[in-house]
């Protein structure tokens, strides 16, 4: 017997998060090739400021994911949503981790510009 299909919400806060870790983690991504690249400073600000505002909504949208998920594990007293609410705590982190840095290296270069 298969189970219950999940519900719609859960399938596209599941996406908004997944998509969301994929663009955060390519910011990171760029702007550390654009440290070795020698991109512009305008450049790597945009990226650096992309990325704190990335990791921002990817927190915001892992906790309303998080919190969905045990909802709907308690409603329909089961365990199957356990896994994506873990899923979604490493995304929290993640978020937090890439807004934190992106931020703490703004202010850092903040000094610098003219």
């Amino acid at each position: 017997m298969r189970p219950k299909r999940k519900p719609l919400l859960i399938l596209l806060v599941k996406r908004v998060v997944f998509f969301l870790t994929v663009m955060s983690a390519l910011t990171v991504f760029l702007y550390g090739i654009g440290s070795a690249q020698e991109f512009l400073d305008s450049t790597q600000m945009v990226l650096l400021r992309l990325a704190a505002v990335l990791g921002i909504l990817l927190f915001v949208c892992s906790i309303c994911g998080f919190f969905l998920d045990i909802f709907y594990s308690i409603m329909e007293r089961t365990i199957r949503f356990i896994w994506g609410a873990c899923a979604y705590l490493f995304s929290t982190g993640f978020g937090v981790f890439v807004a934190l840095f992106a931020n703490g290296v703004l202010v850092l270069v903040a000094g610098n510009l003219s």
